[in-house]
Order: structure tokens, then C-alpha cells, then sequence
């Protein structure tokens, strides 16, 4: 379970990294919703519509997206399979390969039809655009060929209720079942969501509470592998002070 705790810490930095990426979606001066909406209905028919347009034109002209899924390629991953091969410099080793931009697909009169646009970007510029299961997302299918691990970044996500949270106790949800921890986050969607191609394939999941305060839980087969309450301000900071 040790080497959970260390992926999951590793993935925290670039989580932040990948927000403050994303973040800027919220400041465009995004479309009105007829004329995102034209554009969706104009790209499922041609997909040509958007190839080779910039990031900015997508959401001027899509929109905020569902979800922004960025491709990692986190250098020798596979040594978290080993305690004794772990060392400090493979926290730092993670680049980000490509990003994607997630669009659930609606039907004529605006219902969700269960199938989503998924947008892929290279250097800035729209490279692929293809269908995939929206209720059944498996974002592994929309990895970067080179990548083993992923991060999703939620526009729309729920802050959970810290008085829902017994830190004290949160270790007794390890080696339960994903539904177990329902009573803490009550259905609601978390902000980030990760996968790392490691021992069999971890899934993260990362619940804002409030302020810098996040809720981490960890999952390999729908079981709690690792649970903890962490404060990201001092990582947040250190981030911004090397991106400026």
C-alpha cells in the first residue's frame, strides 16, 4: 500500500499543474449557447468543421468542455511496483504529452444522447476528433499512445461537506468497496480523476472540501487502497513560483 501513497503524492503536483491550465477556460469569452450548440451539431456531422483550429477556437465555439484529459508520461512507473527501486527524482519525472477536450454529444432537443466528442490537441491545434461511450468512460481508450497515466480536470464539480469527513477514521475504508466511501462524498462529482498504468491500473479520484483542502482516494478492482484529507497549498505555491 506504501507505494499508492507514493504515486498518489507524485500525481498531486501535476493535478495542480494541469488546473492552472485548465482554469483559464473559465475567463474566455465563450460563445452563447445557440451558437455552441450549432457548432457541436456541425462537428458530428464534419468533423473537419474543427481540425486544425486552435484551443481557443474550440471554446469560443464549443464552449466550456464536460472535461479537460490530459496524457502523462510519468518516467519509470514501473519501478512503483518496487519499494526499494523508489527515489525522489522519479516524483519529478512526468511530462504532459497531449490534452483532450471532452463534449457530451445531446440529441435534437438537447438530451444527453450517451456518447461524447472527445477533441484531441496537439501543439494547441485540434488533431483528432472521435466518438466514445459517455455513461461508460474508459479514458485508458483516450490515452496519448505514449502515456501511462492520465488526469481528467472537472469544470463542473461538487465540494464536499467537511463534517461528512471523520479523518480520525478514514483508514477503516481501506479494502472496501468504491460504494463504501458514498456516506463521505454523496454521489457528487470529484474535480480531478486519475489512472496510472501500474500494478494492474490505479484509479484516484480527488474531491475538493474547500479552500486547498482535498479528498484523495485511491482504488485498484473498485477496492480503497489508500484515503487521506491533504492540504495542496505549499504544492499549489511551489508550482506557481516555477511556472511564472
Amino acid at each position: 500500500m506504501k507505494y499508492i501513497k507514493k504515486l498518489v503524492i507524485m500525481m498531486i503536483p501535476v493535478m495542480f499543474l494541469a488546473g492552472c491550465s485548465s482554469a483559464s477556460i473559465d475567463t474566455k469569452n465563450v460563445s452563447k449557447e445557440a451558437i455552441e450548440r450549432n457548432t457541436m451539431t456541425k462537428v458530428q456531422s464534419d468533423v473537419n468543421v474543427i481540425m486544425n483550429k486552435s484551443y481557443d477556437y474550440v471554446l469560443q465555439n464549443m464552449g466550456s468542455p464536460y472535461s479537460t484529459i490530459y496524457s502523462l508520461k510519468v518516467d519509470n512507473i514501473d519501478k512503483f511496483k518496487n519499494l526499494k527501486e523508489i527515489s525522489d527524482k522519479d516524483m519529478n519525472n512526468v511530462e504532459i504529452l497531449s490534452e483532450g477536450l471532452l463534449y457530451p454529444k445531446y440529441t435534437s432537443d438537447y438530451k444527453l444522447d450517451g456518447s461524447a466528442l472527445y477533441i484531441a490537441l496537439k501543439d494547441d491545434k485540434v488533431s483528432e476528433v472521435e466518438t466514445c461511450d459517455f455513461k461508460n468512460l474508459d479514458v485508458a481508450l483516450l490515452m496519448d499512445e505514449e502515456a501511462n497515466a492520465v488526469i481528467s480536470v472537472y469544470n463542473d464539480y461538487n465540494s464536499l461537506n467537511e463534517n461528512n469527513i471523520d479523518k480520525d477514521n478514514l483508514d477503516t475504508y481501506i479494502g472496501k468497496e468504491k460504494n463504501s466511501i458514498s456516506s463521505i462524498t454523496k454521489n457528487k462529482k470529484c474535480q480531478y480523476s486519475v489512472y496510472i498504468e501500474a500494478d494492474g491500473g490505479i484509479d484516484i479520484d480527488i474531491y475538493n472540501i474547500k479552500d486547498s483542502n482535498f479528498l484523495v482516494i485511491a482504488y485498484k478492482n473498485n477496492e480503497i487502497t489508500y484515503i487521506a484529507q491533504r492540504d495542496g497549498r505549499k504544492i499549489a505555491a511551489a508550482i506557481q513560483k516555477n511556472i511564472n
